[in-house]
């Protein structure tokens, strides 16, 4: 073997060994340790993603989305899980991205036995009534009441860009959801929002 040839198989081992160690030295992105992903591969019959914390018993949180969609969530441990869905593809997206539409969900399980929708409206009678939609002012600012196709009260409030707006959800699950002010139609808005909460939350 000529000299030349050794030389070129020493420097390549090393270029390989040094490739190896930063392989190993660099810290390499980690899911989300509150999350599990199911797939057929661990026979599962469940295909998407849980969110839970050994700490918080009860709370848990289930998605039928892509194992990539499920590394968008937002989930550390506590009561809620927030993530953002792009409108009008129900894709979960990556908080920031550059989706023109992303409406941002918050979710948390809450006691039906405790908790009114409606407390904060106790002694308030609406300022108008347009298309079934009761209006309420507070300091100056408006808050709307109606009901969504599941006949379930929703609340939907005006900010400088955003309309956020809030509902509960089967037994026990307040949702709150906050979209650009470009979409203006609040009931096509809970609309998308139900079919969120019924294509991509599993309860």
């Amino acid at each position: 073997m000529s000299s030349l040839m050794r030389k070129f198989l020493y420097w390549l081992g090393a270029g390989m060994a040094f490739s190896l160690f930063l392989f190993f030295l660099i810290p390499k992105p980690r899911d989300n340790p509150y999350m599990k992903i199911y797939s057929s591969l661990n026979g599962s019959d469940f295909l998407g993603c849980e969110f839970s914390s050994e700490e918080r018993s009860g709370v848990r949180f289930r998605f039928d989305i892509t194992p990539e969609e499920c590394r968008f969530i937002i989930y550390q441990g506590g009561a809620g899980v927030r993530f953002y869905i792009d409108y009008p593809s129900l894709k979960v997206v990556r908080a920031g991205g550059e989706k023109e539409f992303p409406v941002l969900f918050y979710m948390e399980r809450v006691s039906m036995d405790e908790f009114d929708a409606d407390r904060h409206l106790a002694g308030k009678k609406p300022i108008s009534v347009r298309d079934g939609i009761e209006v309420y002012e507070f300091s100056g600012s408006e808050e709307r009441k109606f009901a969504g196709k599941d006949g379930v009260p929703v609340y939907a409030s005006d900010y400088i860009e955003t309309i956020r707006a809030s509902r509960l959800y089967k037994s026990g699950l307040l949702v709150f959801y906050q979209y650009p002010k470009e979409l203006t139609d609040i009931r096509a808005m809970d609309d998308f929002a139900l079919d969120v909460l019924r294509k991509r939350v599993v309860e």
